[in-house]
């Protein structure tokens, strides 16, 4: 299982990387990061992203071994949240600068008019 190459077309130059286990049917929604590019795989089970276009458009991207097993890069400003599938899953996010909770924006799972 290869996670990305650094002449990966999007790929940005990794400052940190980072694994966050998700629950199953687990919703982490919503987060914006301001300066981060997050490159995310998931190795291990089943995880939903969906990335907010505006307030009423979305894309998911079902990632994971038996899903589509390959790297989802979010830019800066995009609003997302995740949620695990029927058994969970791992997330690693192959970030482009060091964690700073202060970078990031989050809202409340109301925020965005989107079944999970």
């Amino acid at each position: 299982m290869k996670a990305t190459r650094s002449d990966a077309a999007g790929f940005a130059e990794v400052h940190e990387a980072y694994f966050s286990r998700v629950d199953p049917d687990a919703v982490r929604a919503w987060k914006r990061h301001s300066e981060m590019t997050v490159n995310v795989v998931v190795p291990v089970g089943h995880v939903r992203f969906v990335v907010a276009v505006d307030d009423e458009t979305f894309q998911e991207f079902d990632l994971g071994p038996e899903h589509d097993y390959g790297r989802l890069t979010i830019e800066p400003g995009i609003w997302f949240g995740f949620k695990g599938g029927a058994e969970g899953g791992l997330v690693l996010n192959l970030a482009n600068i060091l964690h700073r909770p202060e970078e990031a924006d989050g809202a409340e799972l109301e925020h965005f008019d989107y079944i999970w």
